[in-house]
């Protein structure tokens, strides 16, 4: 069920019958090397979000593509908000959502550059009651069966931003939207690794140090039958995230309990 093709009237029902879970398909808008569309992650993230929730039902939210890209601000077409905006709006728009009457809402995150953004969103959520239960998943992860076929059928090693399998997904769901002739050769995508002397101590520019053209990967031997593998891998692990998030009792017990020993800190250790 998608929350934009719904009437008014038929939220309470859809409600019901997703058993209070919504999901919340987060990408970004940055490049993706020169062949990609600007909107990858959020186009992956809402396709996955659909065809699970077409097998385990689900509210599906509309697209939220404003996520942690500050790397790519570079690049023509990054779309890159300020982080204590983005933390606000994210908090603001999980919060209409609960008011709407969802208990649980579950994060699918297309995106890596934002996981550090959720990490603290989850502290963040500590801070005061809500009404709803929060989960994230990252759509990079796969099944144990799935993930050792992807390792026999992919071609490729280094990589995983617009590289083989990136770029397998969009021939899959958008082939139309794939520039193979603009893929300018396998170099474009090795890391430079210009920041190599120091050591792997944390620095801003760690990821523009390595792939500056926002290309990890050679997305040659990409095809569209390997992208269909790659989707149905992430159908198949959100399915089972969503089944276990819908069995959850045991947080929002935990989230209850967290809070009222919160709001009376004095009152001791009563576990």
């Amino acid at each position: 069920m998608l929350w934009l093709e719904l009437t008014s009237e038929r939220i309470g029902e859809a409600i019901e019958e997703s058993g209070g879970l919504c999901l919340l398909p987060m990408g970004c808008i940055e490049r993706h090397g020169p062949h990609l569309p600007l909107g990858t992650d959020q186009i992956v993230a809402d396709e996955v979000a659909r065809r699970a929730a077409e097998q385990e039902p689900a509210v599906v939210f509309p697209s939220y593509y404003f996520g942690q890209i500050a790397e790519a601000r570079h690049h023509p077409g990054t779309v890159s908000l300020e982080h204590e905006l983005l933390l606000k709006l994210l908090k603001a728009t999980l919060e209409e959502i609960g008011r709407n009457g969802f208990t649980k809402v579950l994060i699918v995150n297309g995106h890596g550059g934002s996981i550090g953004l959720l990490n603290y969103l989850n502290m963040a959520m500590l801070q005061e009651r809500h009404s709803y239960g929060l989960y994230g998943h990252f759509l990079g992860q796969m099944e144990e069966e799935d993930r050792k076929q992807w390792e026999a059928m992919k071609e490729t090693s280094e990589g995983g931003h617009a590289g083989e399998s990136e770029t397998s997904t969009m021939m899959h769901v958008r082939p139309d939207l794939v520039r193979m002739d603009d893929i300018r050769g396998p170099e474009d995508g090795r890391a430079r690794r210009w920041q190599e002397a120091l050591g792997g101590v944390q620095n801003p520019f760690w990821w523009y140090a390595n792939y500056p053209t926002a290309l990890a990967g050679d997305p040659r031997p990409a095809t569209p039958q390997k992208g269909e593998f790659l989707i149905g891998a992430c159908v198949r692990k959100l399915v089972k995230v969503m089944q276990a998030v819908k069995a959850d009792d045991v947080t929002p017990r935990l989230q209850q309990e967290f809070h009222d020993k919160a709001e009376q800190p004095g009152m001791g250790d009563r576990c």
